[in-house]
């Protein structure tokens, strides 16, 4: 039996057919672990229908709360009794069976530590010139310090990636800390999943996250992340935007017969689904991945422009 152990996770009506992969996925590789998801903007029907996916229980979301469901993960954690409790993104992919991957050692978090040529790439119009690059930009850090107002020297010089993380229930205080936070220095609308206004806090919760394990003397001890790296048994994340329910992207191709099949499962199993994308049957295969090419080209041309004009505001 696995009592200890949960999976939550939380989706608005965009993430609805992600939820349904990710659950999904999870089912289809012998994961019986419970699963909570926290619903934005579903109606009761389609609620339902996640419910109809094995062990699963939905949570409506806080309608007072205007941020993007994604500063709603606290609350998600918060609906479990279990003692290591999984968040996971709803746009994300199972390929084994994860089930004892799900696990705070020792009353840690588990969570992925994003390495220095990785900071670089996300803060690179954020630091100042001649700072160097891989460690966080001065100004982020210094942001940090102050909003969180507690320790003086960082336990960390990097951000996680809070896609996928286990924490052990010791730790709920913190959790709830993380939410009180967000409520303080991420203003109240929705930006989406990135704020790109912000210096500092770009990133959202993930990077309020990362604040208080750099600041705040409760922060849990870091243990390795073991969500990812074995092929036969991870989470895949599909970040960015958009998803593959709504238009592959090239970087994400080598999952489409990985995610048809959770889809085609589903359907075998007798499972009601909401109906399903053109993209996601194997028989659009062609189509998906040439769409995919196209899209690929135009994003490049798109970034290359914003990334250019964001220099030169800079510089004026």
């Amino acid at each position: 039996m696995n009592e200890n152990r949960m999976i939550v996770t939380a989706c608005d009506r965009n993430f609805l057919w992600g939820a349904f992969i990710f659950i999904g996925s999870l089912r289809y590789h012998g994961v019986k672990l419970p699963v909570h998801v926290v619903t934005f903007g579903l109606t009761e029907p389609e609620s339902r229908l996640l419910e109809g996916l094995e062990n699963v229980k939905t949570f409506p979301a806080d309608t007072s709360n205007p941020r993007n469901i994604a500063c709603q993960k606290a609350t998600a954690i918060l609906t479990s009794d279990a003692e290591h409790i999984a968040w996971i993104d709803s746009d994300c992919l199972c390929t084994g069976d994860i089930t004892s991957l799900v696990e705070a050692p020792g009353g840690t978090i588990q969570i992925r530590m994003r390495p220095p040529e990785e900071i670089a790439y996300l803060f690179r119009l954020r630091y100042a010139a001649g700072e160097p690059r891989g460690p966080l930009p001065r100004v982020v850090l210094d942001t940090w310090r102050k909003d969180v107002g507690e320790r003086a020297e960082p336990r960390i010089n990097t951000s996680c990636n809070a896609f996928a993380f286990v924490i052990h229930r010791q730790h709920l205080d913190f959790v709830r800390k993380w939410e009180r936070q967000i409520e303080k220095v991420i203003p109240p609308q929705d930006f989406g999943i990135v704020n790109d206004r912000s210096i500092a806090y770009f990133l959202l919760d993930e990077a309020v996250m990362s604040s208080l394990l750099a600041f705040a003397d409760t922060a849990p001890e870091v243990s390795p992340f073991r969500l990812a790296g074995d092929s036969a048994r991870q989470i895949i994340h599909f970040g960015g935007m958009p998803k593959p329910w709504t238009q592959w992207m090239t970087r994400n191709l080598e999952y489409f017969d990985a995610v048809v099949t959770v889809v085609e499962w589903l359907r075998d199993q007798g499972v009601q689904t909401p109906p399903v994308p053109w993209n996601l049957k194997r028989e659009n295969r062609a189509r998906a991945v040439r769409a995919a090419r196209i899209f690929e080209v135009k994003r490049r041309l798109r970034n290359l422009l914003r990334d250019t004009a964001k220099r030169l505001l800079r510089r004026n």
